[in-house]
């Protein structure tokens, strides 16, 4: 049974974050301390950023103590090797690095960093893909970017 049937989920808010995905890295380690690597830091503000301007556009109260359903579609775009006569126009699944676990980790993270969930734990269902983008011209495909469609579930 597919999962958004189960739990009736029919409203949603869906934040278009237009940067390229990035996976959540492992903490570095320097002497006694534990730290983030810079770039992580700096995609999680950027991304922090992007969703809070769009969660005032869309009005959309935060989603604090209620179980929430997320779905993730990360874009990235088509590298020149898949622009050929043979491969597909449309999407393709990106089965490379860097892991699905991983890119969601770091959405979450930007997620509850701009308060629109509180903690990851209140999210009870999951679904995350990820693409090479559709062909738009010759040499040219979906740019890189992240969907995130964000699930309320009333009542349990």
């Amino acid at each position: 049974m597919d999962s958004k049937m189960m739990y009736n989920l029919t409203e949603k808010i869906t934040f278009q974050l237009d940067i390229k995905p990035m996976s959540c890295p492992r903490p570095r380690v320097a002497g006694r301390f534990a730290y983030m690597p810079t770039p992580y830091l700096q995609w999680k503000s950027t991304a922090k950023t992007i969703i809070q301007r769009q969660s005032k556009q869309l009005n959309a109260a935060p989603f604090h103590e209620k179980p929430v359903f997320i779905e993730l579609t990360f874009i990235y775009q088509r590298p020149k090797s898949l622009f050929r006569k043979k491969d597909p126009a449309e999407r393709i699944f990106k089965t490379t690095k860097p892991d699905i676990d991983n890119l969601a980790k770091a959405v979450l993270d930007a997620l509850q960093d701009s308060k629109i969930i509180k903690d990851d734990s209140q999210v009870v269902g999951l679904i995350a893909t990820k693409w090479y983008g559709a062909k738009i011209e010759d040499k040219k495909s979906e740019r890189n970017s992240i969907k995130i469609d964000i699930y309320p579930i009333d009542g349990e």
